[in-house]
C-alpha cells in the first residue's frame, strides 16, 4: 500500500520549468531514493512534497490525504518531515533543547497552561523528555545531551538533525543528502541507522544522496532524474544496468 504518492508533479519558476511529470510512490516501511546529476531537480521535488514550495501542478497525498501545497509545519503534523542539505540546528542550544523544541507542535497544551505550569503541561513536558531520551540513546547522543549543538562533530550534528525529525513522530522521513561530509565509517553507521528506523520504528524513508554505494545498499526503489524529469525507476539492479542512467551520469561514449 502506498503511504506517499506523487502524481504529475510540476514546478515552474516564471518561464523556467524546474520539475515536470514526476510520478512515484513510497510504501509503508519502504526506503527509496531519488538520484541524478546536480541540477536535476531532486531538491525541488523534496521542497514540493514537504511544503516549502507550492507545486505549479500535480498532487501529493500522504496516507490518502491530499497535502499538496500545505505549509511545511502542517505537513509535519500530518506525519512527513525532512532534513536539509545544510544542517539547520540551533547551534547555541543544547542537544536536548534541540530535540525538545521540535516537539512543540505535538504538545496538547495551550499558552495559558504553559504559563501556569498546569498538570497537563507538566505531563506533556515529561513525555517530551522521555521521548527525547529514547532518541538520544538510539542516535548515540545521550552523552552530549547538555552540550551545545554547535560543539558536536559534524557527523554527530547530522545524527542530531535526524533525531530532531523523529521527535515529531513522522511516518515518512525525507533525508536530503544525509551522508554529505561523512567519512566511510560514519556513512556505514548511517546506513544501519536508516535501516533501524524502518525495521524497528516502522518509518518510511525517502532520500537524495550522491553516495551511490549507500543508495544501492539501502534503497528498495530508485528514481533517476535528469533536467527536471524522471528517466528511470526501478530496483537498484534495474538502475545499475540502465543505459539511460549510465548516459546521464557518464555521458555518451
Amino acid at each position: 500500500m502506498s503511504l506517499l504518492t506523487v502524481e504529475n508533479l510540476r514546478m515552474q519558476f516564471g518561464g523556467l520549468v524546474a520539475v515536470d511529470n514526476v510520478n512515484f510512490s513510497l510504501g509503508e516501511k519502504e526506503i527509496a531514493a531519488i538520484i541524478g546529476p546536480n541540477g536535476a531537480g531532486k531538491t525541488t521535488v523534496f521542497n514540493c512534497i514537504s511544503g516549502f514550495y507550492r507545486p505549479s501542478a500535480g498532487r501529493v497525498t500522504l496516507a490518502g490525504e491530499d497535502i499538496t501545497g500545505l505549509p511545511s509545519h502542517h505537513i509535519a503534523k500530518k506525519g512527513l518531515t525532512r532534513t536539509f542539505q545544510n544542517i539547520r540546528l540551533f547551534r547555541d542550544m543544547t542537544v536536548l533543547e534541540n530535540l525538545l523544541i521540535a516537539r512543540h507542535n505535538r504538545l496538547n497544551t495551550g499558552y495559558l497552561s504553559g504559563i501556569l505550569h498546569s498538570r497537563a503541561y507538566r505531563a506533556s513536558e515529561r513525555a517530551a523528555k522521555e521521548r527525547a531520551a529514547t532518541w538520544l540513546d538510539t542516535f548515540e547522543l545521550r552523552a552530549f545531551a547538555n552540550h551545545e549543538a554547535g560543539s558536536l562533530a559534524y557527523g554527530q550534528q547530522r545524527r542530531l538533525e535526524i533525531a530532531r525529525c523523529m521527535m515529531t513522530e513522522p511516518r515518512v522521513l525525507i533525508l536530503d543528502e544525509p551522508a554529505a561530509g561523512l567519512n566511510p565509517q560514519e556513512t556505514a553507521a548511517l546506513v544501519t541507522l536508516i535501516e533501524t528506523l524502518r525495521d524497528r520504528h516502522g518509518i518510511s524513508v525517502l532520500l537524495i544522496e550522491h553516495d551511490m554505494s549507500l543508495i544501492m545498499r539501502v534503497s528498495e526503489h530508485i528514481m533517476v532524474m535528469e533536467y527536471g524529469r524522471p528517466i528511470a525507476y526501478g530496483s537498484p539492479d534495474d538502475i545499475r544496468n540502465n543505459p539511460e542512467v549510465v548516459r546521464a551520469y557518464l555521458g555518451e561514449s
